[in-house]
């Protein structure tokens, strides 16, 4: 070999010998930055009391805020239901985190990590005072003193909150086995199932009934109804209805006076009517206009339907707002 030609082979050597030094030097770099020496160590038991958990929820409180701000980011799923726990295993955890490479790194996972939600169980108290003012509602004469022995509960009930928002669903009798069920929702937590609280006793009931008969197709107003304390004769359930809710219907059906009613015996009336000239007011942001229009379709309070301007032929979407009565707005249109 010629001196140059082993001069070249040195020079080679060296630079590849230089190559690789700088590749191991990398890599100790990236190492010592994804790798910490002292990797934050995640809780194996937590108690969380939102819907959602974050990885925020399985690190210690000591460690610095901004490793706390940058984990709030990352979603974990679900939180369990109340009174319940989930159990999320390293390699789930692996996986959620595996576009969070350095966050990572930077952690050290046990091998399962529990998680509960904070929770408590609601008590006979709050069951008794939702019924006795559903109840109270529905007839204010009435006098309502359930006694807590006569309430059984079958499962405890769990809420993650001081007011769940409780509430009576349906009221139900059997007076064949002298008992009324309650079956009540929290309306502030609508993930938990409703769930029935029994009586121990076929109590009367508020019982919304006619004041007098009523004709198939009429137009009923709350002063048609009354509300009557009635032991109920047959299993079925009572409906949490109030005259006013019922004001304003269409009966389906005749109706006796003294029949007790539900919002099954009535309909929405139609006010407008294919065929019927109807008034149709239209609204602007500084003027209103009043105009006949023909109804293409039928409508009921609140609906919106295709009407025709008798004069122009042009046919629009209007609200019906009453008896041959309709309105548009054209504030926010272009």
């Amino acid at each position: 070999m010629s001196p140059e030609a082993a001069r070249a082979m040195r020079i080679r050597s060296a630079i590849a010998v230089a190559a690789i030094f700088l590749a191991l030097s990398a890599c100790a770099a990236e190492t010592a930055r994804t790798k910490p020496s002292n990797p934050v160590p995640l809780l194996s038991n937590v108690l969380v009391r939102s819907n959602a958990v974050t990885l925020n929820d399985l690190l210690p409180e000591s460690v610095p805020f901004s490793l706390h701000r940058e984990a709030m980011e990352i979603p974990l799923g679900q939180s369990p239901q109340p009174a319940g726990t989930r159990v999320l295993y390293r390699q789930q955890l692996q996986f959620l985190l595996r576009e969070h490479s350095s966050m990572l790194a930077s952690l050290e996972i046990p091998r399962q990590m529990v998680i509960r939600r904070a929770s408590r169980p609601l008590t006979r108290g709050e069951i008794i005072r939702t019924i006795n003012s559903a109840l109270s509602r529905q007839n204010p004469a009435g006098d309502y003193r359930l006694d807590p022995k006569e309430v059984q509960l079958s499962v405890p009930v769990y809420v993650t909150r001081n007011d769940p928002g409780l509430k009576v669903l349906t009221i139900s009798s059997d007076p064949f086995r002298g008992e009324t069920q309650f079956v009540l929702w929290t309306s502030d937590e609508p993930n938990i199932l409703p769930f029935t609280i029994t009586v121990q006793r076929a109590l009367k009931l508020p019982t919304l009934v006619t004041r007098r008969g009523i004709s198939p197709g009429e137009i009923v107003s709350s002063a048609d109804f009354a509300m009557e304390m009635r032991a109920q004769k047959k299993n079925g359930s009572t409906p949490l209805i109030s005259p006013r809710d019922l004001a304003g219907l269409e009966t389906r059906a005749a109706i006796r006076a003294g029949q007790p009613v539900d919002l099954d015996f009535f309909k929405r009336p139609i006010l407008v009517k294919p065929g019927a000239l109807a008034t149709l007011i239209v609204l602007g942001s500084a003027f209103s206009i009043k105009t006949i229009v023909e109804p293409l379709e039928q409508g009921v309070l609140g609906q919106e339907i295709r009407v025709r301007n008798t004069e122009t032929r042009q046919v629009v979407q209007a609200r019906v707002v009453g008896r041959d009565r309709l309105m548009k707005s054209l504030e926010g249109e272009d």
